[in-house]
């Protein structure tokens, strides 16, 4: 008789226990927000933080050795910079299927060791959040800003538009 109570107890712990995943699990959402249940808003577009046109304002620092001259990097300012879920164009090269990975590192070590340049002239937070665009990498500077890297040059962008 014991055993069956407390057989019985377990198994109405473990059904309360499933209902109440159930109540908490995210709702699938249809077209719109047909699918979610009242007060719940749509999940955010992955991404949607970078997606968007983005015009490079200055130049922020380059590596030691980098693939353009200062010069060339200076006239890319004013370009605008693409970054779409299919593609990352900068000034006409496209980057086909980019991952735009994300992961966060401790801003001084990374910028030493994988871009060989010095953090101080990012105004960057520590730690930074880093997206690999396949081609290049992106960092989050604040809402509306970022630093593009490209042929080893470092360049403020400032949102345009999606």
């Amino acid at each position: 008789m014991l055993l069956r109570a407390i057989h019985g107890g377990i198994l109405n712990l473990v059904g309360c226990l499933a209902l109440a995943g159930l109540a908490w699990a995210p709702v699938a959402a249809g077209a719109g927000d047909a699918g979610l249940l009242p007060g719940a808003r749509a999940a955010a577009e992955p991404n949607a933080d970078i997606l968007g046109r983005w015009r490079l304002t200055r130049v922020l620092d380059a590596a030691d050795i980098a693939a353009m001259s200062d010069r060339q990097a200076r006239a890319l300012i004013g370009k605008t910079v693409v970054v779409a879920k299919d593609k990352f164009v900068f000034n006409g090269e496209a980057c086909a299927s980019p991952t735009y990975e994300r992961s966060v590192n401790d801003l001084a070590r990374s910028f030493r060791e994988q871009g060989h340049v010095s953090s101080a002239n990012m105004g960057l937070p520590d730690p930074v959040t880093a997206i690999d665009a396949r081609c290049t990498y992106l960092f989050l500077k604040k809402p509306g800003r970022i630093v593009v890297h490209w042929n080893g040059f470092y360049f403020e962008a400032v949102r345009r538009g999606r």
